[in-house]
Protein backbone atom coordinates (compact mmCIF):
# COMPACT_ATOMS: atom_id res chain seq x y z
CA UNK A 1 0.00 0.00 0.00
CA UNK A 2 2.75 2.44 0.95
CA UNK A 3 4.65 1.78 -2.28
CA UNK A 4 1.50 2.25 -4.34
CA UNK A 5 0.65 5.43 -2.46
CA UNK A 6 4.13 6.88 -3.02
CA UNK A 7 3.93 5.94 -6.71
CA UNK A 8 0.68 7.88 -7.07
CA UNK A 9 2.18 10.88 -5.25
CA UNK A 10 5.19 10.83 -7.59
CA UNK A 11 2.91 10.67 -10.63
CA UNK A 12 0.90 13.64 -9.42
CA UNK A 13 4.07 15.62 -8.59
CA UNK A 14 5.66 14.92 -11.97
CA UNK A 15 2.41 15.76 -13.75
CA UNK A 16 2.23 19.07 -11.88
CA UNK A 17 5.83 19.97 -12.83
CA UNK A 18 5.22 19.00 -16.46
CA UNK A 19 1.99 21.02 -16.58
CA UNK A 20 3.66 24.10 -15.06
CA UNK A 21 6.59 23.86 -17.48
CA UNK A 22 4.24 23.54 -20.47
CA UNK A 23 2.06 26.42 -19.27
CA UNK A 24 5.14 28.59 -18.67
CA UNK A 25 6.54 27.95 -22.13
CA UNK A 26 3.18 28.58 -23.79
CA UNK A 27 2.95 31.90 -21.95
CA UNK A 28 6.51 32.92 -22.88
CA UNK A 29 5.94 32.09 -26.55
CA UNK A 30 2.71 34.10 -26.67
CA UNK A 31 4.32 37.17 -25.09
CA UNK A 32 7.45 36.83 -27.20
CA UNK A 33 5.31 36.57 -30.33
CA UNK A 34 3.50 39.79 -29.46
CA UNK A 35 6.78 41.54 -28.69
CA UNK A 36 8.16 40.55 -32.08
CA UNK A 37 5.05 41.88 -33.82
CA UNK A 38 5.55 45.41 -32.48
CA UNK A 39 6.83 47.72 -35.19
CA UNK A 40 9.10 50.72 -34.93
CA UNK A 41 8.53 53.83 -37.02
CA UNK A 42 11.87 55.15 -38.21
CA UNK A 43 12.69 58.34 -40.06
CA UNK A 44 15.73 57.62 -42.26
CA UNK A 45 17.39 60.71 -43.61
CA UNK A 46 15.82 63.04 -41.05
CA UNK A 47 18.12 63.36 -38.05
CA UNK A 48 15.73 65.79 -36.38
CA UNK A 49 13.31 62.90 -35.74
CA UNK A 50 13.86 59.84 -33.58
CA UNK A 51 12.16 56.42 -33.87
CA UNK A 52 8.84 55.80 -32.18
CA UNK A 53 6.73 52.77 -31.32
CA UNK A 54 4.02 52.18 -33.90
CA UNK A 55 0.77 52.57 -31.96
CA UNK A 56 -1.05 50.53 -34.60
CA UNK A 57 1.04 47.46 -33.69
CA UNK A 58 1.16 47.95 -29.92
CA UNK A 59 -1.73 48.30 -27.49
CA UNK A 60 -0.62 48.32 -23.86
CA UNK A 61 -3.96 46.95 -22.65
CA UNK A 62 -3.74 43.98 -25.00
CA UNK A 63 -0.11 43.47 -24.03
CA UNK A 64 -0.84 43.50 -20.31
CA UNK A 65 -3.78 41.11 -20.78
CA UNK A 66 -1.24 38.47 -21.83
CA UNK A 67 0.10 38.61 -18.27
CA UNK A 68 -3.10 37.19 -16.86
CA UNK A 69 -1.59 36.20 -13.50
CA UNK A 70 -0.40 39.66 -12.51
CA UNK A 71 -2.40 42.80 -11.89
CA UNK A 72 -2.00 46.49 -11.21
CA UNK A 73 -3.69 48.67 -8.61
CA UNK A 74 -7.10 49.67 -10.01
CA UNK A 75 -6.28 53.31 -9.20
CA UNK A 76 -3.43 53.26 -11.70
CA UNK A 77 -3.08 52.87 -15.46
CA UNK A 78 -0.31 51.36 -17.57
CA UNK A 79 1.52 53.66 -19.98
CA UNK A 80 4.32 53.65 -22.54
CA UNK A 81 6.81 56.30 -23.58
CA UNK A 82 9.62 55.74 -26.06
CA UNK A 83 13.17 56.55 -25.02
CA UNK A 84 15.01 56.89 -28.33
CA UNK A 85 17.77 58.88 -29.90
CA UNK A 86 19.51 58.53 -33.27
CA UNK A 87 21.68 55.64 -32.12
CA UNK A 88 19.70 53.49 -29.68
CA UNK A 89 16.50 53.17 -27.74
CA UNK A 90 13.54 51.19 -26.55
CA UNK A 91 10.22 51.53 -24.73
CA UNK A 92 9.68 52.52 -21.11
CA UNK A 93 6.59 51.10 -19.41
CA UNK A 94 5.30 52.96 -16.38
CA UNK A 95 2.28 53.35 -14.12
CA UNK A 96 0.51 56.57 -13.22
CA UNK A 97 -2.38 57.38 -10.94
CA UNK A 98 -5.66 57.98 -12.73
CA UNK A 99 -5.87 61.45 -11.17
CA UNK A 100 -2.26 62.32 -12.08
CA UNK A 101 -2.07 65.86 -13.47
CA UNK A 102 0.17 65.02 -16.40
CA UNK A 103 0.09 68.44 -18.05
CA UNK A 104 1.11 70.16 -14.82
CA UNK A 105 3.96 67.70 -14.28
CA UNK A 106 5.23 68.09 -17.87
CA UNK A 107 5.06 71.89 -17.68
CA UNK A 108 6.99 71.89 -14.41
CA UNK A 109 9.78 69.63 -15.68
CA UNK A 110 10.20 71.63 -18.88
CA UNK A 111 10.35 74.89 -16.93
CA UNK A 112 12.96 73.47 -14.53
CA UNK A 113 15.15 72.29 -17.40
CA UNK A 114 14.92 75.55 -19.31
CA UNK A 115 15.70 77.58 -16.19
CA UNK A 116 18.86 75.49 -15.75
CA UNK A 117 19.83 76.26 -19.33
CA UNK A 118 19.22 80.00 -18.84
CA UNK A 119 21.39 79.90 -15.72
CA UNK A 120 24.15 78.09 -17.63
CA UNK A 121 24.00 80.66 -20.43
CA UNK A 122 24.31 83.53 -17.94
CA UNK A 123 27.28 81.90 -16.20
CA UNK A 124 28.99 81.19 -19.50
CA UNK A 125 28.49 84.75 -20.75
CA UNK A 126 30.26 86.10 -17.65
CA UNK A 127 33.06 83.58 -18.08
CA UNK A 128 33.44 84.28 -21.80
CA UNK A 129 33.67 88.01 -21.12
CA UNK A 130 36.26 87.50 -18.38
CA UNK A 131 38.28 85.47 -20.86
CA UNK A 132 37.86 88.16 -23.51
CA UNK A 133 36.01 85.83 -25.87
CA UNK A 134 34.59 87.44 -29.00
CA UNK A 135 30.94 88.28 -29.50
CA UNK A 136 30.78 85.62 -32.21
CA UNK A 137 31.93 82.96 -29.76
CA UNK A 138 29.41 84.14 -27.16
CA UNK A 139 26.59 84.11 -29.70
CA UNK A 140 27.58 80.64 -30.91
CA UNK A 141 27.44 79.38 -27.32
CA UNK A 142 24.02 80.96 -26.80
CA UNK A 143 22.67 79.41 -30.03
CA UNK A 144 23.89 75.99 -28.90
CA UNK A 145 22.11 76.18 -25.56
CA UNK A 146 18.97 77.68 -27.08
CA UNK A 147 18.88 74.72 -29.47
CA UNK A 148 19.35 72.34 -26.54
CA UNK A 149 16.51 74.04 -24.70
CA UNK A 150 14.11 73.03 -27.47
CA UNK A 151 14.80 69.35 -26.75
CA UNK A 152 13.10 69.68 -23.37
CA UNK A 153 9.59 68.69 -24.36
CA UNK A 154 6.74 66.38 -23.37
CA UNK A 155 8.75 63.24 -24.16
CA UNK A 156 11.67 64.47 -22.06
CA UNK A 157 9.41 65.06 -19.06
CA UNK A 158 7.61 61.72 -19.32
CA UNK A 159 10.91 59.84 -19.62
CA UNK A 160 11.96 61.38 -16.29
CA UNK A 161 8.67 60.26 -14.78
CA UNK A 162 8.88 56.75 -16.27
CA UNK A 163 12.46 56.21 -15.10
CA UNK A 164 11.58 56.92 -11.47
CA UNK A 165 11.75 53.50 -9.73
CA UNK A 166 8.45 54.18 -8.00
CA UNK A 167 6.74 54.68 -11.35
CA UNK A 168 8.27 51.81 -13.30
CA UNK A 169 5.48 49.45 -14.29
CA UNK A 170 7.43 46.39 -13.14
CA UNK A 171 7.48 47.87 -9.62
CA UNK A 172 3.72 48.43 -9.58
CA UNK A 173 2.55 44.91 -10.37
CA UNK A 174 1.09 42.31 -8.04
CA UNK A 175 1.50 38.62 -8.89
CA UNK A 176 -1.07 35.98 -8.14
CA UNK A 177 0.42 33.89 -5.32
CA UNK A 178 1.11 30.87 -7.50
CA UNK A 179 3.88 29.39 -9.62
CA UNK A 180 2.40 30.86 -12.78
CA UNK A 181 1.92 34.24 -11.12
CA UNK A 182 5.53 34.55 -10.05
CA UNK A 183 6.89 33.31 -13.37
CA UNK A 184 4.86 35.93 -15.24
CA UNK A 185 5.97 38.55 -12.72
CA UNK A 186 9.65 37.67 -13.21
CA UNK A 187 9.31 37.57 -16.99
CA UNK A 188 7.82 41.05 -17.00
CA UNK A 189 10.47 42.27 -14.55
CA UNK A 190 13.30 41.03 -16.77
CA UNK A 191 11.86 40.98 -20.29
CA UNK A 192 8.79 43.23 -20.25
CA UNK A 193 10.43 45.97 -22.32
CA UNK A 194 12.15 43.66 -24.81
CA UNK A 195 10.43 44.96 -27.93
CA UNK A 196 10.77 47.78 -30.44
CA UNK A 197 14.50 47.99 -29.77
CA UNK A 198 16.54 50.28 -31.96
CA UNK A 199 20.05 49.88 -33.35
CA UNK A 200 22.69 49.70 -30.55
CA UNK A 201 20.08 48.60 -28.02
CA UNK A 202 20.06 45.17 -29.67
CA UNK A 203 23.29 44.51 -27.78
CA UNK A 204 21.07 44.12 -24.70
CA UNK A 205 18.37 41.98 -26.34
CA UNK A 206 17.40 38.94 -24.28
CA UNK A 207 14.73 36.30 -23.84
CA UNK A 208 14.09 32.95 -22.14
CA UNK A 209 14.84 29.64 -23.84
CA UNK A 210 12.06 27.11 -23.38
CA UNK A 211 12.61 24.05 -25.56
CA UNK A 212 14.69 22.36 -28.26
CA UNK A 213 13.14 24.47 -31.01
CA UNK A 214 14.47 27.62 -29.33
CA UNK A 215 17.96 26.11 -29.10
CA UNK A 216 17.93 24.86 -32.69
CA UNK A 217 16.92 28.28 -33.98
CA UNK A 218 19.81 30.02 -32.28
CA UNK A 219 22.39 27.65 -33.79
CA UNK A 220 20.81 27.68 -37.24
CA UNK A 221 22.73 28.31 -40.46
CA UNK A 222 21.26 31.81 -40.70
CA UNK A 223 22.59 32.69 -37.25
CA UNK A 224 26.06 31.32 -38.06
CA UNK A 225 26.38 33.86 -40.85
CA UNK A 226 26.13 36.73 -38.36
CA UNK A 227 27.24 35.30 -35.00
CA UNK A 228 30.04 33.25 -33.51
CA UNK A 229 29.10 30.91 -30.67
CA UNK A 230 30.08 27.79 -28.74
CA UNK A 231 28.03 25.44 -30.88
CA UNK A 232 28.90 22.26 -28.98
CA UNK A 233 27.99 23.80 -25.63
CA UNK A 234 24.71 25.08 -27.04
CA UNK A 235 23.96 21.71 -28.65
CA UNK A 236 24.38 20.08 -25.24
CA UNK A 237 21.20 21.87 -24.20
CA UNK A 238 19.28 19.67 -26.64
CA UNK A 239 19.87 16.79 -24.23
CA UNK A 240 18.10 18.51 -21.32
CA UNK A 241 14.71 19.83 -20.40
CA UNK A 242 15.45 23.55 -20.37
CA UNK A 243 11.95 24.75 -19.56
CA UNK A 244 11.72 27.06 -16.50
CA UNK A 245 11.27 25.49 -13.08
CA UNK A 246 9.43 27.20 -10.24
CA UNK A 247 9.70 26.36 -6.54
CA UNK A 248 7.67 27.82 -3.69
CA UNK A 249 8.50 27.93 0.00
CA UNK A 250 6.89 29.86 2.84
CA UNK A 251 8.63 33.17 2.05
CA UNK A 252 10.05 33.04 -1.48
CA UNK A 253 9.51 31.78 -4.98
CA UNK A 254 12.66 30.50 -6.69
CA UNK A 255 12.78 30.35 -10.48
CA UNK A 256 15.47 28.73 -12.62
CA UNK A 257 15.57 29.34 -16.36
CA UNK A 258 17.95 29.61 -19.32
CA UNK A 259 18.35 33.21 -20.37
CA UNK A 260 19.55 34.08 -23.84
CA UNK A 261 21.37 37.34 -24.49
CA UNK A 262 21.28 37.27 -28.28
CA UNK A 263 24.55 39.21 -28.62
CA UNK A 264 26.41 37.90 -25.56
CA UNK A 265 25.60 34.32 -24.55
CA UNK A 266 23.37 31.83 -22.77
CA UNK A 267 23.13 31.84 -18.98
CA UNK A 268 21.44 29.54 -16.49
CA UNK A 269 19.97 32.04 -14.04
CA UNK A 270 18.26 31.65 -10.71
CA UNK A 271 16.04 34.32 -9.16
CA UNK A 272 14.24 34.60 -5.84
CA UNK A 273 11.01 36.59 -5.50
CA UNK A 274 9.58 37.57 -2.14
CA UNK A 275 6.03 36.33 -1.67
CA UNK A 276 4.89 39.52 0.01
CA UNK A 277 4.78 43.16 -1.00
CA UNK A 278 6.85 44.72 -2.55
CA UNK A 279 7.70 41.35 -4.20
CA UNK A 280 11.39 42.15 -4.54
CA UNK A 281 13.33 40.20 -7.17
CA UNK A 282 16.87 39.08 -6.41
CA UNK A 283 19.36 37.39 -8.73
CA UNK A 284 20.81 34.40 -6.87
CA UNK A 285 23.04 32.57 -9.38
CA UNK A 286 24.11 33.29 -12.95
CA UNK A 287 26.10 30.59 -14.75
CA UNK A 288 27.32 31.23 -18.28
CA UNK A 289 26.68 28.22 -20.48
CA UNK A 290 27.99 29.55 -23.79
CA UNK A 291 29.23 32.73 -25.39
CA UNK A 292 27.71 34.42 -28.42
CA UNK A 293 29.49 37.19 -30.32
CA UNK A 294 28.23 39.18 -33.30
CA UNK A 295 30.46 39.26 -36.37
CA UNK A 296 29.32 42.80 -37.07
CA UNK A 297 28.99 46.18 -35.41
CA UNK A 298 25.87 48.30 -35.31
Amino acid sequence: MKIGYLFIICLIFNFEISTIAQTSCDFIKIVRGYQKSVKLIEHPGDESKVPEVDSMSFDINIYMSLFNKIKIDSRKVCCLIGRYDNRAGGPLLYAKNRNFNENKYISGKISEARERIDSTISQNIRKYKRDNQSENQINRMIRFYESLKRSYDRTYALIIYAEDPGNKLCNNLIPVDSREGYLQYLFFNQMGEQFALYWHSYYGEKTVLCNKMDVEYFISKERKESFEFDENKIRDLLNFDISPTVELDSTNCTIHWYELYTHAGIFKNTYAIERKYPFRVKSIVSEQIATISPKFMY
